[in-house]
């Protein structure tokens, strides 16, 4: 909601440069006060909008970040951060200017941090200038890391923005809870699925993206839905890529050969796909240092009851084996070592589950560490984790052998709700962990990309015996549903896991979400309840 500053806001903003520093707790150096005296000397952006709304993200008891675009200037200029304890901005604790730079495309991130933020408190905040103000964010800070409550955390992946609406935001804008991860595909760079929505980014209206302008573009197409920016400005978020956000399935420093018209070299096109990743993503700088590639992977402590490793399976990994081909016969998949995390992202992870004293270790994970096979020990799917079997074995057996207990990985990618135990070799009979996999915002699933024999969509018959053959095929995946779209619900607490399933209707501008499945792990017992 746009509003006009009055005089004692204005008043208010006299002290922002001292009021800031005492409110957050931040330290005085002259270095910081030469910078914030420049930053000042900014000229206060006049009108401006903020059509992408707001977010904040990478939660922390004591601090948060929070992010905005401006629309409108050409050059840098300042906006006012203001961050209150309650919504109607009568009890600000920090003001504080900001610059919305014009080589970040005029996205804001700042990072608030100090005594002002109590932990497990919840505070409002908006940006202005001169004239405008922006839609009004809400966020609640992170419990102590002894707090005993149970963390909720909501996970979703893959929304192609042409396939359906994002009435899964929606709805998650209405739980209650802790963070929301998405893990991967926040954005398609082409079009892939037909669908009730036109995305015509690019510079042939096609949807195709490969400049840093067309990225932004394509960012700023997906944050005008409003389900997803009522969720940004719900809820803390943390994000990692997965391949959509460059090109898809490509690994490394080699593209995926997806592309129709290569306009530019892959490894400019995944920079930039980097660049505005981090551009439109609530991070903001760590340590006072430009975010790296590999900032993506880290670690969320919320509480006793969970610790949240987030990876990344694209930036680090060799290329796929068997040309990356579906259902074919491939034994170096099992057995030719190549690099899926990567050696020192392997190493940080297996460390980190070693030291962790909570509860529940959860792995926020691009794709699939379960296997699929069909038919039996054939695996179906080479880009996921069923294409790195040495690395995937070396994660597990670390796991069974050093005793680490109440492991899950809660997934994305495969547009399929699955849930399932976690073998050495991703498979069973034994578990040393389970896996949750979210379905999709919007992609389509199997049963719409899988033809039959004559080229036409699979019947309603056809899809159940496929679901049937992947159950028998895969006795450790306990549930799968492979038609509805949605997110999931993950409770911890310090004796049990809980995971819902939960569904929205993608092709109908509705956020109205119903109960898929229930899940239940026992701690100290890896295998997978269903229905509990």
């Amino acid at each position: 909601m746009d509003s006009a500053l009055d005089r004692r806001t204005f008043v208010g903003y006299a002290g922002i440069g001292a009021g800031a520093l005492i409110l957050g707790g931040v330290p005085v150096d002259p270095g910081l006060a030469r910078r914030r005296k420049r930053r000042n000397r900014l000229p206060l952006a006049r009108g401006g909008r903020f059509p992408q709304g707001v977010a904040a993200g990478e939660p922390a008891p004591n601090g948060m970040t929070l992010w905005t675009r401006l629309a409108g200037p050409k050059r840098d200029r300042r906006v006012i951060l203001e961050v209150a304890r309650d919504p109607d901005f009568r009890r600000v604790v920090l003001r504080k200017n900001v610059r919305a730079s014009a080589k970040r495309g005029h996205t804001v991130e700042t990072r608030v941090r100090g005594r002002a933020f109590k932990p497990g408190a919840e505070y409002w905040y908006r940006f202005e200038t001169r004239e405008r103000s922006s839609p009004v964010g809400r966020f609640r800070t992170l419990r102590p890391p002894d707090s005993a409550e149970p963390t909720r955390v909501a996970f979703f992946s893959c929304q192609d923005f042409q396939a359906g609406y994002f009435g899964a935001h929606g709805a998650i804008a209405r739980e209650e809870v802790d963070v929301v991860v998405c893990l991967g595909d926040y954005i398609y760079e082409r079009n892939f699925y037909e669908g009730p929505r036109r995305d015509t980014t690019g510079p042939n209206r096609d949807g195709e993206v490969q400049t840093l302008d067309e990225y932004r573009r394509k960012y700023r197409l997906y944050r005008s839905d409003a389900d997803l920016r009522a969720m940004h400005a719900a809820h803390p978020f943390m994000a990692i890529w997965d391949d959509h956000e460059v090109e898809d399935n490509y690994a490394g420093t080699l593209p995926g050969e997806a592309t129709k018209q290569v306009r530019v070299p892959f490894l400019d096109r995944r920079r930039n796909g980097y660049r505005a990743f981090y551009e439109f993503m609530p991070f903001g700088p760590i340590s006072g240092r430009p975010l790296r590639g590999d900032d993506l992977y880290r670690t969320l402590r919320v509480g006793a009851n969970a610790e949240l490793f987030l990876l990344d399976q694209r930036q680090y990994r060799d290329d796929q084996p068997c040309n990356d081909e579906f259902t074919t016969v491939c034994p170096e998949a099992e057995n030719t070592p190549r690099n899926y995390l990567g050696r020192r992202q392997l190493d940080w992870l297996k460390d980190g589950l070693r030291r962790s004293d909570a509860r529940w270790k959860i792995v926020g994970n691009q794709l699939m560490v379960m296997s699929i096979d069909v038919p039996p020990f054939q695996n179906f799917n080479k880009d996921s984790w069923d294409g790195y079997g040495v690395e995937r074995r070396e994660l597990l057996e670390h796991v069974q052998n050093r005793g680490i207990a109440d492991v899950t990985f809660i997934t994305g990618d495969i547009h399929t709700f699955f849930a399932g135990e976690v073998g050495t070799n991703g498979r069973g009979p034994g578990s040393v962990a389970t896996e949750f996999v979210g379905g999709s915002v919007t992609s389509l699933g199997i049963p719409e990309v899988i033809k039959d024999i004559s080229g036409a969509p699979l019947t309603p018959e056809q899809i159940e015996l496929l679901t049937q053959n992947i159950e028998v095929a895969n006795p450790h995946i306990k549930y799968d549903e492979q038609q509805a779209r949605g997110y999931g619900i993950l409770e911890a607490s310090a004796t049990e896991l809980r995971v819902t399933f939960k569904a929205v209707d993608a092709l109908q501008r509705t956020s109205e979400a119903r109960v898929l499945q229930t899940f239940r792990v026992a701690a100290g017992n890896p295998r997978v309840e269903v229905g509990a």
